[in-house]
């Protein structure tokens, strides 16, 4: 699971989510409500089909695009039924909720989560880049 994601409310641009997509270099957001509860998810082949039917992404909203009410998982469930959901239903990106916390968005298990979780299973990283940011502010 990745929790370092990005959302997007239903009130977004298809402008502004296609470009967070880009710079992120990730297939899809969820979009949530203002208490983080997943109502929809929104992924790059959404957009595509705008672009085909020549749309104007920048006045579409996210809730013009987004499958409404997707799938989810919680924390639990196990990975062989996340494989199986995401092949049966055609889907790359599951969003994560807390089911003890109305719903809310904790994280994402993408198509590539599952495989690098499996790969990486025998290799143990000894060094990390260290980032040193500063608040505004502080």
């Amino acid at each position: 699971m990745s929790t370092d994601l990005e959302a997007a409310r239903e009130n977004a641009t298809i402008t502004e989510i296609g470009t967070r997509l880009i710079l992120r270099s990730i297939n899809g957001l969820p979009i949530i409500e203002e208490d983080g509860k997943v109502i929809g998810i929104l992924t790059i082949i959404d957009i595509l089909r705008a672009i085909k039917e020549n749309k104007d992404l920048d006045t579409l909203k996210a809730k013009d695009l987004m499958t409404s009410n997707p799938k989810t998982v919680n924390q639990q469930t196990d990975m062989i039924e996340i494989i199986k959901l995401m092949d049966n239903e055609g889907i790359e990106m599951v969003p994560v909720v807390d089911e003890n916390n109305d719903n809310r968005l904790i994280g994402v298990v993408s198509r590539k989560d599952i495989l690098e979780e499996k790969f990486n299973e025998r290799f143990v990283t000894l060094g990390m880049k260290k980032t040193i940011t500063k608040s505004m502010g502080e």
